[in-house]
């Protein structure tokens, strides 16, 4: 058997999977003080990506493009969170002190991409409502 034949063979047998992050989705309306899912979204991908590490904050009204607002969490994602063909969540709340009304929640992703480590910064955002209970319904970024 060639080489090749067995590295296609053990990379069937061992799952390998390449993904890249497509967005985020939160709560249509949060309730300040909450806890909640926060929803990574991934999908496949024709090389690997290293995702590093992501932070969150949110802004009232439209906020400012390309900025986070106030920062509410971040974390460190890692080879465990990384080239995953699944939502990934993380439970996260935002500050009590947070005004209601109109909010956009925003995502900052620094990943690393392909054999050569190219680094990215993307961000994703979602318009959400601050409220008075945190909702079941979701709402996604578009890509």
């Amino acid at each position: 058997m060639h080489f090749s034949s067995l590295l296609v063979s053990a990379a069937a047998t061992f799952g390998l999977s390449s993904a890249i992050i497509t967005g985020i989705s939160a709560p249509a309306t949060i309730k300040p003080g909450d806890g909640f899912n926060f929803y990574i979204n991934t999908a496949n991908y024709i090389q690997s990506v290293d995702d590093i590490a992501i932070a969150v904050g949110i802004a009232g009204g439209k906020g400012f493009p390309g900025a986070l607002g106030q920062v509410t969490d971040s974390w460190y994602l890692g080879p465990e969170k990384s080239n995953i063909v699944t939502r990934i969540p993380h439970w996260t709340s935002i500050p009590s002190t947070t005004p209601k009304g109109k909010a956009t929640y925003t995502a900052a992703i620094f990943s690393l991409f392909g054999a050569a480590d190219a680094q990215t910064l993307v961000t994703y955002n979602v318009t959400v409502i601050i409220g008075d209970s945190t909702s079941t319904s979701y709402v996604t970024s578009k890509p």
